[in-house]
């Protein structure tokens, strides 16, 4: 992965990360694209590169997150010495 790729993976995560922080502790219907914008630092614009809208925030997070439990998962059966979900 070059440079700019991983900058961008890292702009995208910390997007992720303040969207996942404000949308579990307020809610998706109290938080407003504004507040995230604002607590993220970054120009709507540049959010709206990212998100559709709040609900698109909410499908990509739920993408997201799902993808991290499966990796943690996997990591910790390898770990364990399972090669696969028969054993």
């Amino acid at each position: 992965m070059g440079k700019v790729d991983e900058n961008k993976k890292k702009k995208k995560e910390a997007r992720f990360n303040t969207s996942y922080e404000l949308l579990t502790t307020k809610g998706i219907n109290a938080t407003a694209m504004s507040k995230i914008v604002e607590k993220d630092g970054v120009a709507k614009g540049t959010f709206y590169l990212y998100f559709k809208d709040k609900h698109d925030i909410k499908n990509k997070l739920v993408a997201h997150k799902t993808h991290e439990l499966f990796e943690k998962a996997g990591d910790a059966l390898e770990k364990s010495g399972i090669r696969g979900l028969e054993e």
